[in-house]
């Protein structure tokens, strides 16, 4: 085991927001359309908070790696504003992989923003050998 302060190695959480997303959200639609993060990466938590009182629908927001779906938080959109709806995640994302969030449900309007709460992952080839 090496000596070396590694963030990995103590589970340093850290979270990551994903543009605010405001106005009409179509049904059907990807809200982030690829996000490269620096891997890899093991996340844990994907969540959607409300910023401004919506439309008073209900909608599906899908939390997709490589393009399939791992976790898919239901939003409701006749909340009150800064309620965040969130899912567990506990999936690994490879280096180069892209993650993809979409509105899978109805039209809804309003303003949120996505966030995913995650771990760093270093790869075998990244350790100090010296």
């Amino acid at each position: 085991m090496s000596n070396l302060y590694d963030d990995s190695r103590y589970g340093l959480l850290e979270r990551h927001y994903f543009d605010q997303i405001s106005g009409n959200m179509q049904a059907d639609k990807d809200l982030v359309k690829r996000f490269y993060p620096k891997g890899p990466i093991y996340i844990k938590k994907f969540g959607v908070r409300h910023e401004a009182t919506q439309g008073g629908t209900e909608t599906l927001i899908s939390f997709k790696i490589d393009g399939t779906s791992v976790a898919t938080a239901v939003a409701s959109t006749d909340s009150a504003p800064w309620a965040i709806a969130s899912k567990a995640v506990n999936h690994r994302c490879s280096a180069g992989s892209y993650i993809t969030i979409s509105n899978e449900g109805s039209v809804a309007t309003g303003t949120v923003q996505c966030f995913m709460d995650y771990v760093r992952k270093y790869a075998d080839n990244w350790l100090y050998t010296g």
